[in-house]
């Protein structure tokens, strides 16, 4: 009886878009108070949404900035620096980690933030749809190129049916506003 309970409950909870946090990795010799200025590359779009990683980026570095941990180069300016230098993403949507670099220090950043969406889509769940929004994002030192913290989240909404009260997360751009706020609260608790 308690198992069948404690099923139910379970079920209930993932059926709201309750969702464990993240996973988290935090250098152990990273300082985090040297890292004050970041650079954002655009992020990797592994979904089948093809705005799916602009999307991501902004609500996450929206979240950053409201976090007031980080200042955030303008993605135009660090784009200017990495073009005058020839920094750019190759056909394959890789950069050179010295162009990096030197794009980076140019703009006076000293950390590059960046990630790629794993999910952006709407999922069936029985006669309901529910919005899933999962990505990967990473803070690299740039004079070393190190991982400074690397995230993995994913969060899943809620059907238009709740089973537990409480407000429902219907749509792709709430559920990533609440991905992004989750994120960098862990962050937050455990990083910074």
């Amino acid at each position: 009886m308690r198992r069948a309970a404690a099923a139910c409950g379970l079920a209930a909870l993932a059926l709201t878009g309750c969702a464990a946090p993240g996973r988290l990795y935090v250098n152990p010799e990273a300082d985090m108070s040297f890292y004050n200025r970041i650079a954002v590359l655009p992020f990797d779009n592994l979904s089948n949404d093809r705005f799916a990683a602009a999307r991501v980026t902004r609500a996450l570095v929206t979240e950053l900035v409201i976090s007031g941990r980080y200042e955030v180069v303008e993605p135009e300016e660090f784009r200017v620096a990495l073009s005058r230098i020839g920094g750019e993403a190759n056909a394959q949507g890789l950069y050179d980690m010295a162009k990096l670099k030197q794009g980076a220090q140019s703009v006076q950043a000293t950390g590059i933030l960046r990630g790629a969406v794993t999910e952006y889509q709407m999922m069936r769940v029985g006669s309901d749809q529910v919005p899933v929004v999962g990505f990967d994002v990473e803070l690299i030192d740039v004079a070393t190129g190190n991982i400074v913290w690397r995230l993995s989240t994913m969060k899943k909404g809620r059907g238009r049916i709740p089973v537990v009260g409480g407000p429902n997360a219907l749509t792709l751009s709430r559920v990533t506003q609440d991905a992004c706020v989750d994120a960098v609260g862990q962050l937050e608790r455990e990083a910074f």
